[in-house]
């Protein structure tokens, strides 16, 4: 098990991925994102199963409450091939959104030793996950079914979370602002 801080859309985008979630499930003949609990979203951080959530909601409130909602807009399609086996949307990166990034890392800097490498500043590529563990053949499919119905999505982050996975458990959201 592990656990993600994300940052959740507006209701508008949050559908556009839905809609892409299921298509996709169905074309590949597996469950949707949307069935297995999960909700549309950028993770700032993914943690090993060792992080200490004591606490945690608290501090992500008041980070929450410093940063105020704001655009989007996951633009291109591609994918992480290797073990993970990932299909993604991306967002268009603004100094914003790294600036968000970044100022998370600080704010929760007594759990670095717990974060997943991938998710450190420097290293992270913000995604919208369409489909995991997907072998070579299923990526394949996937970014053919992705290339024909994939149109840009703009919106809004507007909430920020804290999730257990897998499999998807919300532990905590509140408001951006």
């Amino acid at each position: 098990m592990g656990y993600a801080v994300v940052l959740s859309y507006d209701d508008e985008a949050e559908q556009a991925v839905r809609e892409i979630w299921d298509g996709l499930g169905a074309a590949l003949g597996q469950p949707s994102l949307s069935e297995l609990g999960a909700r549309p979203h950028v993770s700032l951080a993914v943690y090993n199963d060792d992080l200490d959530t004591a606490g945690f909601s608290e501090r992500l409130r008041e980070f929450a409450q410093s940063i105020d909602p704001f655009d989007f807009c996951l633009r291109s399609l591609s994918a992480f091939t290797r073990q993970e086996g990932v299909v993604f949307l991306a967002p268009v990166v603004t100094r914003y959104l790294l600036t968000v990034h970044e100022r998370f890392h600080e704010a929760f800097a007594q759990n670095k030793d717990s974060v997943v490498a991938h998710y450190q500043p420097g290293n992270w590529i913000p995604h919208c996950t369409v489909a995991i563990d997907l072998v070579p053949a299923e990526i394949q499919k996937a970014v053919g079914y992705n290339r024909e119905a994939f149109k840009p999505i703009s919106g809004r982050f507007q909430e920020i979370g804290l999730i257990e996975f897998r499999p998807v458990k919300e532990l905590f959201t509140c408001k951006l602002g």
